[in-house]
């Protein structure tokens, strides 16, 4: 074969770290992923919840492996790391994702975002842990708590009476757990490949799990042509599945996890302000309070200085 006939990968995407791609991911998931709450529950209402999640996680994946081709990336060869993209899929997005779309068939968006805040406290403790271990420092763990604070304030607006579902709200606690074992596996992963692929890998084999898991219990007879419900998976494929599990995948390489887990005290805010709009879910004044406390955390937590930072951060995932 003569030089130069194969055409060498283009730089990655997500490995060049600089503070203006830092701002931008931290505003899609901060925003996008508030969003996607009510968006899914939309979508939810009006198609099978499974079958429709499978698919609008294949759409992304689809995409993100188009890109990933187009830059003359490779799949993954390596076994260990299919078992790290498997281990992503399952927990991630076939568990954390599935769980969810079922519980808000029964519960409301804003809700469901109130509970996922405790996500933060999940990442930030696992991220103790493990190869890339990071300490968490008293300033942190005050903000987390603060935050923790806020969600408990927004919570007891609604109670836990059995109009407020308990059981799906178990559910959606479950799916925090999943997801932040999910981030745990995809920041211990010493993949070979590029964070791009791995991401557009774990979408696909996750939606597609959850497409056959829905299809295995009769979603297909119930699927309905939802202009709707349709709008709501084409949204949640580009925005939320796309450029938010983009934005995520860098950040999981260029952030603590302390840091990186604030997205989840952000969400609430933006999920109940457009529960409020789009599906006329209450507003009043103590989850504006809670929203309030949650924020003060989240800025004593996002200012804590970046740790130095030694060659594994800039590894692929």
């Amino acid at each position: 074969m003569s030089r130069g006939t194969a055409a060498a990968p283009r730089p990655s995407l997500l490995l060049t770290r600089s503070r203006a791609t830092t701002r931008l991911a931290f505003g899609v998931i901060y925003l996008v992923w508030g969003i996607t709450y009510a968006v899914n529950r939309i979508m939810v209402l009006e198609l099978p919840p499974l079958l429709a999640a499978g698919t609008r996680f294949m759409l992304g994946g689809s995409l993100l492996t188009l890109l990933a081709r187009s830059r003359g990336l490779a799949l993954p060869r390596r076994r260990r790391d299919w078992l790290s993209v498997a281990a992503a899929a399952v927990l991630g997005v076939a568990l954390s994702n599935g769980l969810s779309v079922l519980a808000l068939r029964h519960i409301a968006s804003n809700q469901a975002a109130l509970i996922n805040a405790s996500t933060a406290l999940w990442i930030a403790w696992l991220g103790m842990y493990g190869r890339r271990a990071t300490p968490v420092s008293g300033r942190t763990w005050s903000g987390l708590a603060l935050g923790l604070i806020g969600v408990a304030v927004l919570l007891s607006a609604r109670g836990f009476a059995a109009s407020a579902h308990l059981g799906g709200q178990l559910m959606v606690l479950a799916a925090t757990l999943c997801w932040a074992l999910a981030t745990t596996v995809m920041r211990e992963s010493q993949s070979e490949c590029d964070p791009l692929v791995f991401t557009a890998c774990y979408l696909l084999l996750g939606g597609a799990l959850l497409a056959g898991i829905g299809l295995a219990g009769g979603d297909a007879q119930q699927w309905t042509w939802s202009p709707r419900g349709l709008a709501a998976l084409v949204f949640l494929a580009l925005f939320s599945s796309t450029f938010g599990f983009v934005a995520y995948s860098y950040l999981l390489l260029h952030e603590t996890p302390s840091r990186l887990g604030t997205y989840a005290y952000v969400n609430p805010l933006v999920a109940v302000i457009v529960g409020w709009l789009l599906l006329g879910e209450r507003l009043d004044t103590r989850q504006v309070l809670g929203a309030s406390i949650i924020l003060a955390g989240v800025m004593l937590v996002r200012n804590v200085p970046l740790l130095p930072r030694g060659a594994g951060f800039r590894r692929h995932l």
